[in-house]
């Protein structure tokens, strides 16, 4: 079965991660570090914060949920259609949830979504780039943004996890707006770039102090294993590796969008490492049915609000396997 349905670097594990896991295997009948200070260390150096203004966690879906929990949100604010997992969190402390509904024309934000930030709104959710429409809001959109949370005391969170597949992605990121701005809190992951979506790893940093440890406490200790926490420090190290997929998931994604083009579906012209394309056609079986039967599975669409079954995402792969993929629709449109 070749999985197009996740977004992880299709370059697979590097070897020095792969063998900073072996070794630390030596550590498994430890229990690992509680404070996880070796690992925040090394983040307060990547971004230039200090240590007390980070949260690692199991991955991005622990630290939101954590989040959300320390702060109990009552009114919140997403994007439509977006990640799923702000949603499954808010509703779990039964925040009311409002929508920003996308406009299908083009797929950006615009900047009437101020309009929904009320005196109420106590966190709004931004991902940048959007899952799944891979578009990317400009840093000066997103600050007018923050500018409007903190005049409504809202807390606005920044899902940064794709930005590391763009070119230059650090010149969109608000990362160096945390220290004056206690409101914002940025969401990252090791997951997606370094395919070790097996181990968990993510992270949150905040402008607030002493809000990464509120956020800390809220959920089980020990949450970062001996092999995550070695996966991630020898992963803030591997640059080459990072700007080796930046160009391979560039060059692949734009190949795809064309092909996919040319065969008469409605590509969004996102820039993250997936593509969500519309089918217009629906003369015939399914095409997320037909696929797996031909041993290809692709990200049905349905369940995101504001998007129906005729919306797919699909995850850039190696070239081989999307080829693959091509030749399956081929004969799905036959």
């Amino acid at each position: 079965m070749i999985d197009f349905s996740v977004n992880v670097t299709p370059l697979g594990i590097p070897e020095n991660i792969q063998k900073a896991m072996r070794d630390s295997l030596d550590m498994a009948g430890c229990y690992p570090d509680y404070s996880k200070e070796r690992l925040k260390k090394a983040l307060a150096g990547e971004h230039h914060l200090d240590e007390s203004q980070i949260c690692v966690g199991n991955g991005a879906t622990d630290v939101i949920f954590r989040l959300v929990f320390a702060l109990r949100p009552q009114h919140a604010l997403v994007l439509a259609p977006t990640f799923g997992e702000y949603e499954a969190a808010l509703k779990c402390v039964e925040a009311d949830i409002d929508y920003y509904r996308i406009n299908h024309d083009d797929f950006q934000v615009k900047e009437n979504i101020l309009e929904q930030i009320h005196p109420d709104t106590d966190m709004v959710f931004l991902c940048n780039p959007n899952n799944p429409t891979g578009l990317l809001m400009s840093k000066a959109f997103v600050e007018k943004v923050l500018e409007c949370c903190e005049n409504m005391n809202a807390r606005l969170v920044v899902d940064e996890c794709f930005l590391e597949f763009i070119k230059d992605g650090d010149k969109w990121s608000v990362t160096d707006r945390l220290r004056n701005h206690k409101e914002l809190v940025i969401i990252k992951s090791f997951t997606k770039m370094f395919g070790i979506a097996g181990l968990r790893l993510g992270y949150l940093m905040c402008g607030e102090e002493g809000l990464a440890d509120r956020v800390d406490h809220f959920g089980c200790d020990w949450n970062v294993n001996c092999v995550a926490e070695a996966a991630g420090l020898e992963a803030l190290k591997s640059k080459d590796y990072v700007a080796k997929v930046v160009d391979y998931i560039s060059e692949e994604r734009e190949w795809l969008n064309r092909k996919l083009t040319s065969m008469g579906f409605r590509v969004i012209p996102g820039q993250a490492n997936f593509l969500l394309f519309q089918n217009t056609r629906q003369d015939r079986e399914e095409l997320g049915n037909y696929l797996e039967k031909s041993g290809i599975m692709i990200r049905g669409c349905g369940d995101y609000e504001n998007l129906d079954e005729h919306f797919y995402r699909i995850g850039i792969n190696r070239h081989s396997e999307n080829d693959k993929l091509l030749e399956a629709i081929r004969e799905w449109m036959r």
